[in-house]
């Protein structure tokens, strides 16, 4: 059975906030839900509906799954976490990254 880590959600939520550069206001706003409410949500005090969800993924341009679950478990899930993660970084660690996950490609036979 699936358990939802809130306080990780909110953890998310707010990291990618401030990423944005969107205050708690700004985003209550886009999100069309009170600014208290944002605030209970990344501590993890409180939970969000499905409709909630879907606003603050929309509005943070990231998908459910990688809001909501912690462990990812299926190959489309994983990339699309993978892809989110990776939008976040700058240009030039997006490269590294790149250039790290060639070469953990090029020998994952061996590992």
């Amino acid at each position: 059975m699936l358990t939802i880590d809130y306080y990780l959600v909110g953890e998310k939520i707010k990291e990618k906030r401030l990423k944005l550069g969107m205050t708690r206001e700004q985003f209550a706003e886009k999100c069309d839900i009170s600014v208290s409410y944002i605030a209970h949500i990344e501590r993890g005090t409180k939970s969000l509906s499905l409709e909630t969800a879907v606003k603050v993924s929309n509005v943070l341009d990231v998908s459910l799954d990688y809001l909501i679950l912690d462990e990812i478990d299926s190959d489309s899930r994983i990339l699309s976490a993978l892809e989110t993660e990776i939008s976040d970084l700058s240009p030039a660690k997006r490269q590294t990254f790149i250039k790290f996950a060639r070469l953990i490609l090029k020998n994952i036979n061996e590992l």
